[in-house]
């Protein structure tokens, strides 16, 4: 099911940022009257095609690209009434539009996708802090700053829970607002981020400077938040159980909604998380779960399943679903939510600090300031698309304009084969007053053939060794 989902995802996912990138070569080409001779969503043989005017489009086998055909006098013999409709014999500025049309369109749904995401409303858990371990970043931090940890602890544990209220003066609603700007601190190697923290008391708001040395962009596993010293707060959930996954391990050994988990294995559960913790700990063995039911106490013997996480590693599923007091829950959590104009200028914001941050990733990868490691290939990109389709909307939406913008930004690079190495050529046309020369094209397409097959396998090699670890 695991392999249904991410070959799903993959191809949705694909389809979209492909079809909207070739779409922008395809209706700049279109305004400037060249000759659209094929339009193809995928490579290889063609699944499915059919002839809209001049143009033919296709749908191929392998999606892991496409590509727009327009009639040009270098690759195939042009009819002399079409000639002055060549993409070869545009002038340079139109050639340019038409090139950069497809990975600036990418950038744009990007931009247009994060701000549906606001327009919908985000999910999310409020940044409330339980407490804060010793010997920490933040601890030694908020000491810093004039507190004692033992006063700072006693007033998050007397319903006086600290909220984080921004990082780096971003406002953060939630916890993986937070994560986010930790992530921009990172990548942008920066060695302290700002925080700001308040509780419900007057004249409460305390500003801290959090060192981030003991955090490594290299370990994405890393539970940055724990390394720092937060002790995100949470819900206290009984193991009451809500939904049941039908199919599910669960539901094969007859666990009910309703049911309420006592025990795995004759050791008590005391919350839904520390069962969560067992089951996931478990994978692909058996277990015995202690549940009651109507006042009667059952023993429903069961095998976990497993799924695989992004980074390879499995974890146990047994098909469970928690009930959740809803008065409970919205305590803790919140929507993060905005009106048209303003969730414009917030998904404007995202696409603008993701751009940022690629490109100075990709700068400290070349000068090895970033593992290599962080590169994802198409196995991983599948593993992620089907957990999102399955996560919901705003997962799913999250992921195609990361995604896109991504497509975006590398199709921009001066690498030749891609769009920017293209783009490299014309604005040298533009300074030298003539193209360049075939041969430099044909020694540029080798290079950039090697550059491109070189990446490609890297990250394949790390999505299996991710894989192999798991």
């Amino acid at each position: 099911m695991d392999i249904f989902w991410s070959v799903l995802g993959f191809v949705v996912v694909m389809a979209i940022i492909v079809t909207i990138h070739e779409w922008g070569h395809y209706q700049v080409g279109r305004w400037f009257n060249v000759k659209v001779l094929r339009f193809s969503v995928g490579f290889g043989k063609p699944i499915y095609s059919w002839q809209r005017g001049e143009t033919e489009f296709v749908i191929a086998q392998i999606p892991l690209g496409g590509y727009v055909k327009f009639a040009d006098e270098r690759e195939a013999p042009v009819a002399a009434e079409d000639l002055a409709r060549a993409f070869n014999r545009q002038n340079v500025y139109k050639r340019i539009a038409i090139v950069a049309a497809g990975p600036l369109i990418n950038l744009l749904l990007a931009w247009w996708v994060f701000a549906a995401m606001f327009m919908i409303g985000v999910s999310g858990f409020k940044p409330l802090i339980a407490s804060v371990d010793e010997q920490t970043p933040l601890a030694l931090s908020v000491a810093d700053a004039g507190y004692s940890i033992e006063r700072f602890n006693l007033l998050a544990q007397a319903n006086q829970p600290w909220q984080l209220v921004t990082v780096n003066q971003q406002d953060t609603q939630s916890w993986q607002q937070v994560q986010q700007q930790l992530l921009q601190a990172l990548a942008l190697n920066q060695k302290t981020v700002t925080v700001t923290l308040q509780n419900d008391l007057p004249d409460s708001l305390i500003t801290l400077q959090l060192p981030l040395a003991k955090l490594d962009i290299n370990q994405p596993k890393q539970n940055w938040l724990s390394i720092l010293g937060f002790k995100p707060a949470r819900p206290d959930m009984p193991a009451v159980v809500d939904q049941v996954v039908s199919d599910g391990p669960a539901a094969k050994a007859g666990v009910q909604s309703g049911d309420k988990i006592l025990a795995i294995d004759e050791k008590p559960v005391s919350s839904w998380q520390d069962f969560v913790k067992v089951v996931q700990s478990s994978a692909n063995s058996l277990i015995t779960l202690s549940v009651l039911r109507d006042g009667v106490e059952l023993e429903k013997k069961l095998i976990v399943g497993s799924k695989s996480l992004p980074d390879g590693k499995r974890i146990g599923v047994i098909g469970l679903g928690v009930y959740v007091d809803p008065l409970v829950l919205q305590e803790y959590s919140t929507v993060i939510r905005f009106g048209f104009l303003d969730a414009l200028d917030k998904g404007y914001q995202r696409s603008v600090e993701l751009v940022q941050m690629s490109l100075v990733m990709i700068q400290r990868m070349l000068i090895g300031e970033v593992s290599t490691d962080n590169l994802s290939g198409p196995i991983s990109i599948a593993q992620f698309s089907g957990q999102a389709l399955q996560s919901g909307l705003i997962s799913f939406l999250s992921l195609l304009g990361l995604l896109s913008l991504s497509i975006g930004i590398l199709n921009l690079l001066p690498i030749p084969m891609l769009d920017g190495g293209h783009l490299v050529y014309y604005f040298i046309e533009i300074i030298k007053g003539s193209p360049v020369s075939e041969r430099f094209m044909i020694v540029g397409q080798m290079i950039g053939m090697a550059l491109i097959a070189g990446l490609t396998l890297l990250a394949l090699f790390n999505d299996f060794i991710r894989i192999s670890h798991g």
